[in-house]
């Protein structure tokens, strides 16, 4: 199976996996694509080289420091100072497929934009990928920013006009497109706008002024468009045949936050996290293997011996199922709980799966302890996690290494990125 990943902090909110799976999917691709949470740069390519991640998606604040690293970078990466999709092939592959997601969909909506007026807000990456795209199609631009120094020196560099915030509403009426590239909204009044007229804006967790927008007859565009733009691009730069109507965002029912599980090899900390993770977001903490023991009244080696690792699979299934029926629950699973097909299918379709990876090394020590029935020597414990990846890979929802980290960092890490979608 290819593997595939969006970084970036925070990430537990992007759509990239959603967009991906469904086209990997429909394909009828081995390959699944996931989010890594991380604190910084070299530990989110850390893990990608230990998962042998293929490509990856870059979201803020990676992107400028990606171009200084990465082997090669393509001209539009350089021009707009900025990787979002990166390719590991040997070497490593640095695209800016952002132009593209800020092109495509606007294009769609005016056919043309050579002479058109557009007016860009913000001078951060997006920003600068979106003007870079206009400029070569001839459009005559306009930068608004809330620093008036980054942003004259974003509308120099592409040969925009610079406008202050206050002066927005002043050359509403005269522009045919709005470009939002800011996560927070501001005051515009969109009444302003010529009817027909286009708002479209690069971010889709929040839809600012969409209502505004309908109310008064100016065509909105989504940012939903613009990860599509850019996603079909990237599709092609991973090696897939993508054609336009290959990519879409479809919601994915069942994996909903009442019900988080924590999985991956053993020693990976699932119980040692889950334990003070689930106090700090308020959820029930669960550890299914004790569960299994103080249900059975015997300890999971003894069950191992006595009655074989088919006979505990099935338990596990059985409460497993049991929990399910919960919410609210953070739930420790067992390592090889995705050896049983059910087990892979119940976690992937009602939990929302945390892949806690690491060094394979790293593991191994924090065991060596344990009377883990499975746990012999170095190369059958290496080999069995190898045999194992492929499933705690293509369940996960989120992937943090924890092997480079300690407890409490490993935690904090997870409750930021969960906090992100808890609250919003």
């Amino acid at each position: 199976m290819k593997r595939y990943a969006v970084i970036g902090r925070p990430v537990a909110h992007s759509k990239s996996p959603l967009m991906f799976n469904s086209f990997f999917k429909r394909n009828k691709i081995d390959a699944y694509y996931s989010r890594i949470a991380s604190n910084n740069l070299e530990d989110t390519l850390e893990t990608c080289n230990l998962l042998g991640v293929k490509g990856i998606n870059i979201t803020m604040p990676y992107k400028k420091d990606l171009l200084k690293i990465t082997d090669s970078a393509s001209e539009e990466a350089m021009k707009v100072e900025g990787v979002n999709t990166l390719v590991f092939d040997g070497k490593t592959k640095g695209f800016n497929t952002d132009i593209f997601g800020a092109l495509i969909p606007l294009k769609k909506a005016l056919r043309n934009l050579k002479n058109k007026k557009i007016l860009v807000i913000g001078a951060g990456g997006a920003a600068r990928a979106a003007l870079f795209a206009y400029k070569r199609e001839g459009a005559e631009c306009f930068v608004s920013n809330r620093s008036e120094e980054r942003g004259r020196q974003t509308a120099s560099r592409f040969g925009a006009e610079f406008i202050s915030f206050e002066e927005i509403d002043g050359v509403l009426n005269s522009v045919d497109a709005v470009v939002y590239t800011i996560p927070v909204k501001i005051d515009i009044n969109i009444s302003l706008m010529k009817r027909g007229a286009v708002f479209f804006t690069a971010i889709y967790k929040q839809h600012f002024f969409k209502e505004e927008c309908e109310n008064n007859r100016v065509i909105y565009i989504s940012g939903e468009e613009w990860l599509i733009g850019q996603g079909k691009v990237s599709c092609s730069k991973f090696g897939f045949n993508c054609n336009d109507s290959d990519l879409f965002i479809r919601e994915i029912k069942g994996r909903k936050l009442e019900k988080i599980a924590l999985i991956g090899f053993m020693g990976s900390g699932k119980t040692t996290i889950g334990n003070i993770l689930g106090e700090k977001i308020g959820y029930d903490f669960i550890d299914l293997d004790k569960e299994i023991e103080k249900g059975e009244g015997k300890n999971i080696p003894d069950i191992f011996k006595r009655y074989g690792e088919g006979y505990f699979r099935r338990l596990e299934k059985e409460y497993l199922l049991k929990f399910s029926r919960e919410k609210k629950i953070l739930l420790a699973t067992g390592g090889g709980i995705l050896t049983n097909k059910d087990c892979f299918q119940e976690l992937n379709n009602s939990y929302y799966n945390i892949f806690l990876c690491g060094d394979i090394k790293e593991f191994y020590k924090r065991t060596a302890r344990s009377d883990r029935p499975l746990r012999l020597d170095f190369n059958s414990f290496h080999s069995l996690y190898k045999k194992r990846i492929k499933d705690y890979y293509g369940v996960s929802d989120l992937i943090l290494n924890t092997s480079n980290k300690d407890l409490n960092t490993s935690v904090e890490t997870i409750y930021y990125e969960l906090g992100k979608l808890l609250n919003s």
